[in-house]
């Protein structure tokens, strides 16, 4: 699920910006919001047919590893739509292997739609009848019902039948019955099916469609017919993970093969999950048939509307369902599109299915817009600044980063098919960090998401400013129910703060390390249930539990100062840990900065035979810094810690005589104080290379001291500067 940059909703940063240019971009996108985006209209790209595939999955030697022992749940589904009355009914067949040690007697049902049956749901007591832009015009709820059960069949083995257990059982009516929340029901088995037994179960039900508000519904002939059929939990060793659909969750499912009918008007474009196997027409209405294979889940669209555009990479079919007032916008998605396929699949691995489907939302219908399902997903419009254009401006953080982090799923949670629940930063997270992985490497030396004239906003920056919300109301490794609707928190810290621990310890450790690390964990992973912990364990143990990022260095000559480095050595659990766990925060300041007179040696001493020798008066007391020379002087630089959460930070300082320093210091105690002997500090910066982007606030991370003792304090030169970023962020537009 997209939250956060897409559209309008995107441009309101809030808080205090960190950096010069940041701040320049709280007024710039709230001048290009005043003046408002319109779609954009650029002519239609030129559209060759693709043929469907005759396989759900690649070739084996595209598509990776598929294990066999991950297919736990198969279903076949026969459904009709009733677009006048929006209504779906059908039966579905669900084939559950127990693959687990655990014996059950019955199987827990997801019954999403029912979310948005009455006012007292869970989901619709917490949103208060709106999702992300508010409540629906001719509202109409939406449900679903069972209608029957039965069970048809019951096996003493999951993969090799024996022919006596493939004979047909007659049918036996079940007992099912909804929980308090009708997100949840039960249906009870005659019998227990044990470790290594399979059962097969027919469900009847009927599904009232809503008005599209959070997902899934109609909105006039616009169809996303989404989470719309009975499905079974996750039974793992601990038991049945079956949980009740809340206002952020999202969805938990094992993988299976889908084989599903769909009897639709003949004038509707229909798109749907895996491949399309055979298609009829009779009647005024079109029978469709799909095949989806290893995959947790089934989402179909339709709309009379739909203009249909397509592309090939390496064998995958890409189709794009649009609206025809932005057919303009097609030839930009299948970019973003292409350009995230080559990223992930270097990063991740191969991408295991042969078919993409993009699909637009009509104007009305946006709410179905930025949502992940197996093979399709929903995007959102390309927006163009309108008046603002003449400003100069431009973006990449409205249809082109929703079709990257919609596809993205595809991989988070799509294919590392981890507990959204139970965990939801491993999905939206981790791939809010894989989209901003697509974006170094499709721009990688400008990872631009806007412009205004010769500014840029970078994918770093756009991290930064969304921590300056609400990123210490929660801890990131949270169950999805316990983040409420009424605080802002949850995309905030799940989405973007998960991306910025993840980024900082790339930036920590390197590049090379972190990603092969990153790439253990999808090779090991795929079409599994991944844990936080499996995450954290896989890149523990590729970088190393203790990374050494600077080694001591020693000052043997002066003993007053013996070491003007100390050994900086990151604990790669102990940030997870607090990363994770904590909504500590990462925050230093640059306090000191200046040149004093260095530490003489006039007075008395001892000789080397015990005796005291010199007295001499101490010189240049009263002398003015700039007066003495330069052996006569140092450069102060103290940084204090802020926040609660230490990290290692480096620490560049600019000198008088052009040349520069780094030190580095692991942040662990309150304050720490770096020397320079014989050198005139003009300028010092905290994290110079801003590998940090779990700091958010930065504005103290830079001082400036005058070239000479002038008399202006330090607090005048801040001044100064502070009036400088809010001119250039306010009337220097």
């Amino acid at each position: 699920m997209f939250v956060g940059f897409s559209g309008v909703r995107s441009l309101d940063a809030g808080g205090v910006i960190p950096r010069a240019h940041n701040i320049f971009w709280t007024s710039a996108l709230g001048l290009v919001a005043a003046l408002g985006l319109i779609a954009c209209d650029p002519p239609a790209p030129a559209n060759t047919p693709v043929a469907e595939p005759t396989e759900a999955l690649r070739p084996p030697d595209q598509r990776g590893s598929v294990p066999a022992k991950s297919r736990i749940a198969d279903y076949v589904i026969d459904a009709q739509l009733d677009a006048e009355k929006r209504q779906v009914t059908g039966t579905v067949r669900i084939t559950w292997r127990n693959r687990t040690t655990q014996t059950v007697d019955h199987l827990p049902l997801h019954l999403y739609m029912n979310a948005f049956r009455a006012e007292d749901t869970t989901w619709m007591a917490e949103g208060r009848g709106a999702h992300r832009t508010g409540r629906p015009d001719n509202w109409q709820w939406g449900y679903i019902d069972i209608t029957s059960a039965n069970l048809t069949e019951l096996r003493t083995g999951v993969d090799a039948p024996s022919p006596t257990e493939l004979q047909q059982q007659q049918p036996k009516q079940l007992e099912w019955k909804e929980r308090d929340d009708p997100s949840l029901a039960d249906v009870k088995l005659p019998t227990t099916v044990g470790p290594g037994q399979q059962v097969t179960i027919e469900l009847a039900f009927v599904t009232q469609l809503p008005t599209v508000f959070a997902r899934t519904g109609y909105h006039d002939d616009f169809f996303m017919v989404a989470q719309w059929f009975p499905k079974v939990g996750v039974l793992e060793e601990t038991g049945w993970q079956a949980h009740v659909f809340t206002f952020h969750s999202e969805f938990y499912a094992d993988f299976g093969n889908y084989q599903v009918f769909l009897d639709v008007p003949e004038n509707m474009v229909v798109g749907a999950s895996g491949i399309r196997t055979a298609e009829e027409v009779a009647d005024g209405r079109k029978k469709l048939t799909y095949k989806a294979e290893m995959v947790h889940d089934f989402a179909w669209t339709a709309d009379p509307d739909f203009v249909e555009y397509h592309r090939d990479y390496n064998g995958i079919r890409i189709r794009q369902l649009i609206q025809p007032e932005h057919v303009g916008d097609a030839e930009a998605h299948f970019e973003a599109q292409i350009e995230t396929l080559k990223s992930m699949e270097k990063r991740f691995g191969p991408y295991p299915w042969s078919t993409i489907t993009i699909v637009h939302a009509p104007d009305g219908g946006e709410e179905a817009g930025g949502m992940e399902y197996p093979t399709l997903y929903t995007t959102s419009d390309i927006l163009n600044p309108g008046p603002a254009k003449l400003l100069g401006f431009a973006e990449q953080f409205s249809g082109r980063f929703t079709t990257v982090h919609e596809f993205g799923h595809q991989y988070f949670q799509g294919l590392l098919a981890s507990n959204e629940f139970a965990q939801p930063w491993l999905d939206e997270g981790m791939n809010t960090t894989s989209n901003m992985l697509v974006m170094y490497d499709w721009h990688p030396d400008d990872p631009w998401v806007a412009k205004l004239g010769n500014q840029k906003l970078t994918i770093d920056d756009s991290v930064r400013m969304a921590l300056l919300g609400a990123s210490t109301i929660d801890a990131v490794d949270r169950q999805v129910d316990t983040y409420r609707a009424f605080n802002p928190s949850y995309g905030v810290t799940v989405y973007r703060k998960t991306a910025a621990l993840m980024l900082t310890l790339r930036n920590l450790v390197g590049h090379e390390v972190f990603d092969k690390g990153l790439r253990a964990y999808a090779d090991k992973y795929r079409f599994r249930h991944p844990k936080g912990s499996d995450l954290a364990d896989t890149l523990i143990a590729t970088i190393g539990r203790r990374v050494t990022l600077a080694e001591a260095k020693i000052r043997h000559d002066d003993p007053k100062h013996p070491e003007s480095q100390p050994e900086v050595v990151l604990d790669v659990r102990d940030y997870l840990d607090q990363a994770l766990q904590t909504v500590d925060a990462v925050d230093y300041k640059l306090r000191t900065l200046k040149v004093r007179r260095i530490v003489g040696r006039s007075g008395w001493h001892r000789n080397d035979a015990g005796e005291l020798i010199g007295g001499e008066e101490p010189e240049g007391l009263d002398t003015p810094t700039a007066k003495l020379d330069d052996d006569l002087v140092e450069t102060l630089v103290v940084i204090d810690r802020k926040g609660e959460f230490p990290v290692p930070v480096e620490l560049e300082v600019e000198f008088e005589d052009g040349s520069t320093q780094r030190r580095m210091w692991d942040g662990k105690a309150r304050y720490w104080a770096f020397t320079f002997p014989g050198k005139r500090g003009i300028r010092a910066t905290i994290d110079p290379d801003q590998k940090l982007l779990l700091e958010a606030h930065t504005l103290d991370n830079t001082r400036t001291r005058k070239r000479k003792d002038d008399g202006l304090t330090q607090a005048v030169v801040d001044s100064a500067e502070l009036a400088e970023l809010i001119a250039i962020g306010g009337m220097g537009l």
